[in-house]
């Protein structure tokens, strides 16, 4: 019964942030995980309710406990979510929260294997978190050698200004698109007219 009651909560918590009622959205998240602490959906809403209300210390918390619940699944997917979830929290942070060190140690101590990382890769590009991209960057060498990333647009990461003026250099935005290329971006993905791309690049 309680988890069943767990689930309607979880349900309700979707509702609401489908509407945009991020705070409503955690406090059913958090009803959710009264009723029942092992329930995996809840901690993974009330992470990204939390990522709306700009809540990146409490949001982090809730992925890695919800990503520790899941450390003996198989479900790949799922693992990319949280994974993901912990990365997008931190993207427009110019400090790191407390809480994101413990989950950080914990993301690579896991090992995870070369198709969770694809997926999430492919989870941040798509959403434009490109900052977050970086980050994984300075830490290649703890990813699989054998990853791959087929589905990943170059596209976004030309046409958005969240990079620059956070004090990047534009250096390391080319050292991004060279790893990514290397493990499988295509370079078509950045637009037909790779000049404008550039162009439009060089005036933001």
């Amino acid at each position: 019964c309680s988890k069943d009651i767990a689930v309607l909560h979880c349900n309700k918590s979707t509702a609401l942030y489908n509407l945009g009622k991020w705070r409503e959205a955690v406090f059913s998240a958090y009803q959710s995980l009264h009723w029942d602490p092992q329930y995996v959906k809840a901690y993974y809403r009330a992470g990204h309710s939390l990522i709306m209300l700009s809540d990146s210390h409490e949001a982090i918390s809730m992925f890695h406990k919800g990503l520790i619940l899941l450390n003996v699944s198989a479900d790949r997917t799922q693992i990319a979510d949280f994974v993901a979830g912990i990365f997008i929290s931190v993207n427009d942070e110019r400090v790191f929260p407390p809480s994101f060190p413990p989950a950080y140690d914990y993301i690579f101590s896991a090992r995870f294997d070369a198709l969770i990382w694809q997926a999430v890769i492919e989870r941040l590009a798509q959403k434009g978190k490109w900052r977050s991209c970086l980050l994984l960057l300075s830490e290649k060498k703890m990813l699989p050698s054998n990853l791959k990333v087929n589905q990943l647009s170059l596209k976004n990461l030309f046409e958005t200004s969240e990079l620059y003026g956070h004090g990047e250099k534009m250096q390391e935005v080319a050292e991004l698109v060279k790893w990514l290329i290397s493990i499988g971006a295509k370079v078509e993905t950045i637009g037909v007219y790779l000049l404008h791309a550039v162009i439009r690049l060089c005036i933001k």
